[in-house]
């Protein structure tokens, strides 16, 4: 006789981190909308006071010599507009990556540094490889990025300069969305079956 015991085996495992400068906030299938489904959000404050980021898997197809068109070394740069967040879409930031950033650069992780825009551009990278723009950001007032994560509406994971300059950012919430967990079927003999519970020693009441 076969018996047919089902539980969860969890992909994986482990507690969210907190918020922090540095961190990514991803958003679970729970957030909707056109802001900010499917978004990965880099923090670039977080406190009692409020939190503040920027989405960077949102590509636009907007040039900065749009934006810029005064702007002479900006017109040598071959990445597009990303779109930060709803949150003051006059204002535009820029995060650049380099081992030696220049004076004023306030490093958020690894060699990724948010920097004014006259020093990015004095620098005048090429391309999105070490420059990206981002038009907007995302902020939440004090308390309320706790609540949404308390709701499930995000999840935190580590920073890396690969994840901040994806080659392919359209992918990258996929590649960092927490797999479901997964109930499964295992056929197991009566024996096999008082055997996994000694051995995990499985109280059965």
């Amino acid at each position: 006789m076969l018996v047919f015991v089902g539980w969860l085996l969890p992909v994986a495992s482990g507690e969210d981190l907190r918020p922090a400068k540095g961190r990514l906030l991803v958003a679970t299938e729970l957030v909707g909308g056109d802001f900010f489904t499917q978004t990965v959000v880099l923090l670039l404050h977080y406190d009692a006071t409020g939190a503040m980021g920027i989405v960077i898997n949102r590509p636009t197809e907007v040039e900065p010599q749009e934006l810029l068109e005064d702007v002479e070394p900006i017109t040598g740069y071959s990445g597009p507009i990303y779109w930060g967040g709803p949150v003051q879409m006059n204002s535009l930031r820029a995060l650049l990556r380099t081992d030696a950033p220049p004076s004023g650069a306030e490093a958020i992780v690894g060699s990724v540094h948010q920097v004014f825009i006259d020093d990015a551009l004095k620098i005048a990278p090429t391309d999105s490889a070490s420059l990206r723009l981002f038009i907007g950001y995302a902020g939440w007032s004090a308390g309320q990025l706790d609540s949404e994560m308390a709701r499930g509406s995000w999840h935190v994971v580590p920073a890396s300069d690969e994840h901040v300059f994806a080659e392919d950012p359209h992918t990258l919430w996929k590649r960092l969305t927490r797999p479901r967990e997964l109930r499964v079927a295992v056929p197991l003999t009566i024996q096999r079956c008082w055997q996994y519970f000694m051995d995990h020693r499985i109280q059965v009441h």
